[in-house]
């Protein structure tokens, strides 16, 4: 493997990249809401000893001037230098441009006002209760003694939805407000429950699935497993990750043995989906409707048919799907299914942080 090839491996490794080909990648860097940046890099001049060669958008050139003075891995550019490490390098900049005109104490305070008796704090030492769409709590730690580096602790159930705050790189390097940490961690949490019921749907309430073959990585949103009928196999990788729910998961579905008319019937289904998808829609029904046109039956078990509801129920106002009350809170007036729940979660707006915004703006 040449140089080159190396060092956009080892890029790829660590960041999120795009291959441009001809030895040039897209880098993307997601610093904060304020800072998130992509910049091309030409790595062909890597191959005879000179520095790479890059092309950025202006939101670098004001917070850093020309990096190849202010970043020292590239201003001292050698045979041995790695872009890996520059790039490390330039992000470290970039959050310290984004975090540099709040302190510490702003942040904090900030973080009360917003989120109110589910904060306590003793000096850089922050303690914010997360809670989900079960209204769970899940208390965490948000050490700021070296800001803005982080040193953030999870509760046992957080990590096991989450991932371990000490291998999530993007917590210690957070570029962001700590109110948008939060707000963040509870999208994060959000995600997993909507991601974890579809999961369950697949699992435990459809016909076709082959149990060995499920697997389901909460941490990267990565869904994958066979459907199988008579013979004939449904692979299926779902990738949750990218903007799920506002945008449809990168779905491949391939079809076993090869059949050209049922699998452009597949692609045309998801293609379908993806044009009409709305962020109340759930995936599972997608695959359904999949499952329909190649086995000629639905994926998801009837299940009203194997055990009639008997005894008083609610019915849901949206689709008007009907429970036994005695399985949910008998106090909601305003019952809904999980189907029109979950396929109703959107992710919250973003707070104003007003004080914060007038001291730095006028």
């Amino acid at each position: 493997m040449s140089n080159v090839q190396a060092q956009i491996e080892a890029l790829k490794e660590n960041f999120q990249v795009d291959d441009l080909g001809e030895n040039k990648v897209k880098i993307y860097l997601y610093v904060s809401k304020d800072v998130n940046v992509e910049l091309e890099v030409d790595l062909g001049p890597v191959g005879s000893g000179q520095k790479p060669k890059f092309g950025f958008e202006k939101t670098i050139k004001d917070a850093l001037g020309n990096i190849n003075k202010t970043i020292p891995s590239l201003a001292n550019w050698g045979p041995d230098s790695k872009i890996v490490d520059v790039i490390y390098e330039l992000e470290d900049k970039l959050i310290e441009f984004s975090t540099s005109r709040f302190s510490v104490m702003d942040e904090i305070y900030t973080l009360v006002d917003n989120f109110g008796p589910r904060v306590t704090f003793e000096g850089k030492i922050a303690k914010v209760k997360l809670v989900d769409i079960r209204k769970n709590e899940y208390p965490i730690t948000i050490d700021a003694t070296e800001y803005p580096k982080l040193d953030v602790k999870f509760p046992t159930k957080l990590v096991e939805k989450l991932g371990d705050p000490e291998e999530l790189r993007w917590i210690g390097k957070w570029g962001g407000h700590l109110f948008e940490l939060i707000e963040e961690l509870e999208y994060r949490l959000e995600l997993y429950e909507r991601l974890f019921f579809e999961f369950q749907i697949i699992e435990k309430f459809s016909d076709f699935v082959v149990k060995e073959s499920l697997t389901f990585n909460p941490q990267t949103g990565y869904v994958a497993g066979d459907l199988e009928n008579a013979g004939t196999k449904l692979e299926f990788d779902l990738d949750y990750e990218s903007v799920y729910p506002a945008a449809m998961p990168r779905a491949k579905i391939t079809l076993k043995p090869d059949n050209k008319a049922l699998q452009a019937k597949v692609n045309a289904i998801i293609s379908d989906a993806a044009e009409k998808w709305m962020n109340t829609n759930i995936f599972v029904r997608t695959m359904d409707e999949i499952a329909k046109a190649v086995f000629g039956k639905p994926m998801i078990r009837d299940l009203k048919l194997n055990k009639p509801i008997e005894g008083d129920t609610w019915e849901c106002p949206q689709c008007h799907g009907k429970y036994l009350k005695a399985s949910h809170d008998k106090s909601s007036e305003k019952f809904k299914c999980e189907y029109c729940y979950f396929g109703g979660l959107l992710r919250k707006q973003e707070k104003l942080i007003t004080d914060l915004l007038d001291k730095f703006t006028g």
